[in-house]
C-alpha cells in the first residue's frame, strides 16, 4: 500500500498541491488539470481545514480520492488513489488502527465539481491609499516612530498628511528601539528608549521626555530607570507608560512606579520615581502583559500581571472584579470603554467592567481567529477587535464593537489588501483613519462615513 505524504498544519494549498502533484503526476495525468489551479489562486489565503474540502471535490470530479490519514499530531497526511479503489484504501488505513477521512464538499453530488467561495467583499479604499511601513510603533495620534520606504532606520513619523509622510530629525536615534510611549493632556511626550548596545550597557533602556511629541527630549540621553526596574531588564521587556495629571506611571512587569509632577519638569534629571507596587509571585500560567490605562472621566488604571489597580491621590489600590463564571485571569489589552469603565480580552472573549462595581460583562467573539486578538479604544465609544493573523477568508480582518449600542460592524476578508488582520489604527486630521496590518498600511476615509460602510454582525 502506498504511504501518505505528511505536510506541515500550516501548509497552504500551493505547496500542498505542488507536492501532490510531484508525487502522483505519473499515475494519475488529470492532476495537471487548469481547475486545480483556479482553485489554488481561490483559496491561497485558506488553511488546511478549509481548502481540503474543496481540494477533495474537485479530485472526485476528475475520477480521484483525496485521502487522509489522521495520526493524532499537528500534521496532516495525504494520498491520492482512484475513486474506485478509495474504500478499499481506507479499509487498510483503519485496519492499522488509524482513521480515515476522504475529503469532499458536504451536500455535493457525486463527481461534482468543487463550489468556490464567493468573490470578496468590496474594496474600502483604493491602490492609491497603501502605503509600506516595515516598522511602525504608535506614539500618538497622526504620529509614529516607523520606517518608511524613504528610511533606512526608525524614526518619528508625521503621518497627518496620508498618505504624504514626513520624517522629524533629531527625535529618535538610528538603531535605538521605542520600548513604550504615551502623551499626557498638555502634549507632554514621555518614552522609553533602548540602546543599540543592548545588555552591553548598564542600564540599556532610558525614560525620555520632551514638551511636544515632535520636539527632541530636553536632555539627552534621559534618566535611568528605577534601580529595582533596571536590574529586571531583559532582551525584550515589557514596559507601560502612562500619564495620570502630571504623574508619569511605569509598569515593568511585576513592579509599578510614579514620577510625581513629571509633566511639569523641566529636564530629565528632576525626575525621582517611587516605587508603589510590587506583584506577588504568580500561582498560575499567565502572560506578562501590563497596561496603563486613562478613562474619559479622568481616572488611571493599571494592568500589573493580571491585576487590575486603581491610580489615586498618589497611591494605587486593586480592584475587584466579579465574575458570574471562572476566567482565567490572562488579561491582554486593556483600554478605557466610557467614564469610571474598562475593557479587556480574556480566554478569547471581550469583557467590560465598570470601575465602581467590578461587574464583569463577557462578549462571546465571532468571525475572528481564535488567540492573537488585539483590541483598541476609538473615537465616539467604539472598540477596534483585531488579530495578528494571517487573512483567513472564514475570518474578519477586523470588528467594530459598540458596546454602548450592542453594534457589532464587520471588516471582512477581501475588503482590505494588508498582510494581516487589522493590527494598528490610527487617527488622521479630519476624522479620517488609516489601518494597518504588519508591514501594510491603508487610509479608509473619515470614521463616521466608513461606519455606514461596513455591514452589521449585531444591529443596534
Amino acid at each position: 500500500m502506498q504511504q501518505p505524504i505528511s505536510f506541515d498544519w500550516k501548509a497552504p494549498l500551493s505547496d500542498v498541491l505542488d507536492t501532490l502533484r510531484q508525487t502522483y503526476s505519473a499515475r494519475h495525468p488529470a492532476l495537471a488539470s487548469a481547475r486545480l489551479d483556479l482553485l489554488r489562486s481561490v483559496l491561497r489565503d485558506d488553511r488546511a481545514d478549509d481548502f481540503l474540502p474543496p481540494l477533495g471535490q474537485e479530485l472526485e470530479a476528475l475520477g480521484l480520492a483525496l485521502i487522509e490519514q489522521r495520526e493524532g499530531d499537528d500534521a496532516f497526511h495525504l494520498l491520492i488513489v482512484p475513486q474506485a479503489e478509495a474504500g478499499g484504501s481506507m479499509d487498510r488505513i483503519r485496519a492499522r488502527g488509524r482513521e480515515a477521512v476522504a475529503h469532499r464538499q458536504d451536500g455535493a453530488k457525486p463527481g461534482a465539481q468543487a463550489a468556490l467561495p464567493q468573490p470578496p467583499s468590496g474594496p474600502l479604499c483604493g491602490p492609491g491609499d497603501y502605503r509600506e511601513l516595515s516598522y511602525a510603533v504608535a506614539v500618538a495620534p497622526g504620529w509614529a516612530c516607523a520606517v518608511t520606504p524613504d528610511s533606512d532606520a526608525p524614526g518619528l513619523t508625521d503621518l497627518r498628511a496620508w498618505p504624504a509622510l514626513r520624517g522629524i530629525a533629531g527625535k529618535f536615534p538610528p538603531r535605538h528601539c521605542l520600548l513604550a510611549s504615551c502623551v499626557g493632556a498638555g502634549g507632554v511626550h514621555a518614552w522609553i528608549e533602548q540602546g543599540p548596545d543592548g545588555l552591553s550597557s548598564t542600564p540599556y533602556a532610558r525614560l525620555l521626555h520632551s514638551a511636544r511629541v515632535e520636539l527632541p527630549p530636553s536632555n539627552r540621553p534621559g534618566v535611568p530607570l528605577p534601580p529595582r526596574a533596571a536590574q529586571a531588564q531583559r532582551r525584550t521587556p515589557e514596559f507601560s507608560l502612562g500619564f495620570a495629571g502630571d504623574d508619569l506611571l511605569l509598569v515593568d512587569r511585576g513592579m509599578v512606579f510614579v514620577y510625581p509632577g513629571y509633566a511639569r519638569q523641566a529636564g530629565d534629571d528632576a525626575a525621582e520615581p517611587k516605587l508603589l507596587h510590587t506583584a506577588p509571585p504568580q500561582r498560575r500560567p499567565v502572560s506578562d502583559r501590563s497596561a496603563v490605562v486613562r478613562t474619559p472621566d479622568g481616572r488611571t488604571c493599571v494592568l500589573c500581571r493580571g491585576q487590575f489597580l486603581e491610580f489615586c491621590g498618589g497611591r494605587l489600590r486593586p480592584l475587584t472584579l466579579s465574575y458570574a463564571e471562572p476566567a482565567s485571569g490572562d488579561i491582554s489589552c486593556p483600554v478605557a470603554c466610557g467614564d469610571s469603565a474598562i475593557a479587556w480580552l480574556e480566554d478569547d472573549a471581550l469583557c467590560q467592567a465598570g470601575l465602581d462595581d467590578g461587574m464583569v460583562r463577557r462578549h462571546a467573539v465571532e468571525h475572528l481567529p481564535c488567540g492573537g486578538m488585539t483590541l483598541q479604544a476609538l473615537q465616539g465609544g467604539w472598540l477596534l477587535l483585531g488579530h495578528w493573523h494571517a487573512p483567513q477568508r472564514r475570518a474578519d480582518l477586523g470588528q467594530l464593537w459598540h458596546l454602548a449600542s450592542g453594534q457589532v460592524l464587520r471588516i471582512p476578508y477581501g475588503a482590505l489588501d494588508l498582510d494581516s488582520g487589522i493590527q494598528h489604527w490610527i487617527g488622521l486630521p479630519e476624522g479620517e483613519v488609516a489601518v494597518g496590518g504588519q508591514t501594510r498600511y491603508a487610509r479608509l476615509g473619515r470614521f463616521d462615513a466608513l461606519l455606514g460602510r461596513l455591514p452589521p454582525l449585531r444591529a443596534a
